[in-house]
């Protein structure tokens, strides 16, 4: 086969014929390219510096061990089966705060408790020192300087099975510490786990069927139960810190008990996070109460009879 055209023509050639003519690129270009590599190092900079500050703030490593709780501490997390589950301590960038599930710790009329469920579970240590667990109702929050909760990764095999999975540490203040807003939110925290299972938040959702089952074993998450004329009514516990909503409309706890439970198509049940309920300003309520109907349901039919752990009688 032969070519009608000649080497000289290809793409390629007439590509770098074009590249040599055309003009060679401004001083007002290089200055645009030298800005975007200036900036590019700057922010590769930014990022490592933030990596490198959060990198210090979880590391157990980079916990100085400045006072006989920090040096537990340490000891404790350099077996690598223990874990900050909550603390409250300074470094060199502020006031840190880590915040987890459950509270064990907790705060009443401005002294320190555990919970039932915890107490034969945490060991107390006061500056370094084991201690009973009431000795906790004598420390003041004002004194304390910085609180350390423990938990051990029970599913380790290097973890130690004598010891107490929640190791709660406290260093005390001879002074009184200055308060500020991270402070002020873990202590709020503390106290409102003492008043509610889920000072954190926490949605709950049921359908008839399942609200039936909630009402027959008196689940307080469903906020309301069930009366002898099987209509609905929200706990008397609940009923002055709730929102009410009836199909997405503002109502009150006396509309409620116009629900028969028959009419249920969904039931929202919400506990609002602490820091929206335990605040000193415009605090809003605990509870939020929102239940989808189908009004249809409200008429009976005889010819479908139910009889269930839960629920007797026409539907």
């Amino acid at each position: 086969m032969y070519s009608f055209t000649n080497r000289f023509s290809g793409p390629s050639l007439r590509e770098r014929v074009l590249m040599m003519n055309s003009h060679r690129s401004g001083f007002a270009v290089w200055w645009r390219y030298s800005i975007w590599v200036v900036l590019m190092v700057v922010m590769a900079f930014a990022c490592r510096h933030k990596q490198s500050r959060s990198e210090q703030i979880l590391s157990p490593t980079t916990l100085p061990a400045i006072n006989p709780t920090r040096g537990r501490v340490v000891d404790l997390e350099d077996q690598q089966t223990w874990y900050r589950h909550m603390a409250l301590f300074n470094d060199k960038f502020g006031t840190e705060v880590v915040v987890g599930k459950p509270v064990v710790l907790q705060l009443k009329d401005k002294r320190f408790v555990l919970p039932e469920d915890y107490k034969y579970s945490s060991a107390v240590y006061i500056d370094g020192k084991e201690t009973p667990i009431e000795a906790l109702q004598s420390l003041s929050p004002d004194f304390v300087s910085e609180v350390f909760v423990i938990h051990q990764w029970e599913n380790f095999a290097d973890a130690d099975q004598d010891a107490k999975p929640y190791q709660i540490m406290i260093q005390t203040s001879p002074q009184r510490v200055p308060t500020n807003d991270r402070r002020e939110q873990f202590f709020s925290l503390l106290r409102a786990a003492a008043i509610s299972q889920n000072p954190l938040g926490e949605t709950h959702s049921f359908n008839m069927n399942q609200l039936l089952e909630a009402t027959f074993f008196h689940n307080k998450n469903a906020l309301v139960e069930r009366t002898k004329n099987e209509h609905l009514s929200i706990y008397d516990e609940y009923a002055k810190s709730v929102d009410v909503f009836i199909n997405n409309l503002p109502a009150t706890p006396a509309d409620v008990k116009t629900i028969h439970v028959r009419e249920v198509a969904r039931l929202y049940a919400k506990e609002r996070p602490y820091l929206e309920w335990l605040r000193p300003d415009n605090p809003l309520s605990r509870f939020v109460l929102n239940i989808h109907t189908s009004p249809k349901r409200a008429k009976r039919d005889s010819t479908y009879y139910v009889f269930s752990p839960f629920y007797t009688g026409d539907f």
